[in-house]
């Protein structure tokens, strides 16, 4: 039985909604941001830093999510740091066990 894409299952743990990506879309930098939380939605402001005047930013975005749609987002952004922790260890212990292996005489010389 052949597995499921990595889209089919994104769609599947999305609800079955499909997400077309234009292929024109911007990467954009955001190095500073803010979070309001009002009784019904949360804004989150995308800004940088204003490299002219020292302490001061420049907002970029300003993003509303329903509360729902924000505790997602945090369920996300969470998962996928710890993800990418985990990522890392993995990466470090590797190269460390490379070198302890590349080491041979463990730097005594014989």
């Amino acid at each position: 039985m052949a597995e499921k894409s990595e889209e089919a299952q994104q769609e599947e743990q999305d609800g079955g909604v499909q997400v077309h990506v234009p292929p024109d879309l911007d990467y954009v930098y955001r190095d500073a941001f803010e979070v309001f939380v009002g009784r019904g939605d949360v804004v989150l402001e995308l800004a940088n830093h204003h490299r002219g005047m020292p302490g001061h930013v420049t907002i970029g975005n300003r993003i509303v999510l329903s509360i729902p749609n924000a505790y997602h987002l945090q369920q996300k952004l969470q998962q996928a740091l710890h993800e990418a922790q985990l990522q890392l260890q993995q990466s470090l212990q590797a190269q460390q066990q490379a070198q302890g292996q590349g080491s041979g005489t463990g730097g005594y010389g014989t």
